[in-house]
């Protein structure tokens, strides 16, 4: 992936760019300069002068352009785009050096002006061979210490482990002789609760042989008096046929008492509808007698009203007859 706003390879030296970069470059120049003319401002319209001077006034021209300030609905932009220089490779700095102060003298001392070698160096190597004597001493008394300290400290390993073991086994021992004497009591226990168990048996059998001899004719004519002994057919009989013989019978006499209600409610819903007809066709005779009666009425009325014109015209004509 390639973007031309990421600098390849060292940032410190110059950067070349490739032939492809170079012509993007100068087309993207291209268009921020036609984009900056586009945004430029058109050339305004000419302003309205001003009206000439009254009588007794004159113009002055006055500078005022530092004071005006064109105001627009958007500001004026310009994009303009910079390439900062690459990094150059920073100097070493030079190692600080300071001044030489005080004065240089020289000296020369000869053989023997200090001290005499070989008067001032013997009791120097004897300490120092006495030392590296003393030295060597202690270390073979301290490796001989160490060996026999190492010697002991098996032996008193040894002793150890040899205690130990004698320990672990004694435990062992002691432990089997718990876990046998454990065992033995439980297992006295069992027996005395097992022959507990069984004398109690034996007593609770004995006792019971005995009462039960007595009483077993009494418990069976008990139970014969309370009818626990019984004909298998006539309890059959008894809990089952007839139980289900009275619930048949009961559930026909409902059916049959069903339908008689139902068929009282239809002869009553009948009886119902012959009296609403009946009143009703009555009622239609009494309207047909009653629209009857008034179509008469108004028969007679129209005969006497035409009886009456037609006296009335044989009375206007016998007076037209009597006229001169």
């Amino acid at each position: 992936m390639y973007d031309k706003r990421v600098v390849r390879g060292n940032t410190y030296a110059a950067q070349i760019l490739p032939a492809t970069a170079q012509a993007e470059q100068q087309l993207e120049m291209e268009r921020s300069a036609q984009k900056s003319r586009s945004k430029r401002p058109k050339p305004a319209a000419p302003k309205p002068e001003t009206p000439e001077p009254v009588e007794g006034r004159k113009h002055i021209d006055v500078q005022t352009e530092q004071y005006l300030e064109e105001l627009t609905d958007r500001p004026i932009e310009v994009d303009i785009d910079t390439q900062t220089d690459a990094f150059m490779d920073q100097l070493p700095a030079p190692i600080f050096i300071p001044m030489k102060t005080g004065v240089d003298v020289e000296t020369q001392i000869e053989e023997g002006d200090l001290f005499d070698f070989d008067a001032e160096v013997e009791p120097i190597l004897e300490v120092l061979v006495g030392k590296t004597l003393e030295q060597s001493m202690m270390e073979v008394m301290e490796e001989e210490e160490l060996a026999n300290m190492r010697t002991h400290q098996e032996h008193f390993e040894q002793i150890r482990n040899t205690e130990l073991a004698e320990t672990q086994r004694l435990e062992e021992a002691e432990k089997r002789r718990t876990e046998e004497k454990q065992r033995r009591v439980e297992q006295e226990k069992q027996r005395v609760k097992q022959e507990q168990e069984v004398t109690e048996k034996v007593a609770a059998r004995t006792f019971t042989k005995g009462f039960l001899s007595q009483l077993q004719g009494q418990v069976v004519q008990n139970l014969a008096d309370a009818g626990f002994f019984f004909d298998p057919l006539e309890a059959e009989v008894t809990n089952n046929f007839m139980p289900w013989l009275v619930d048949s019978m009961a559930a026909k006499l409902d059916t049959l008492a069903v339908a008689r209600a139902m068929a009282d409610d239809l002869i009553a819903a009948a009886a119902r509808r012959q009296e609403d007809k009946a009143a009703e066709f009555e009622k239609c005779r009494q309207l047909v007698a009653e629209a009857k009666a008034a179509a008469e009425a108004a028969a007679l009325a129209a005969a006497e009203e035409a009886a009456r014109i037609a006296a009335e015209e044989a009375a206007a004509a016998a007076a037209a007859a009597e006229a001169p």
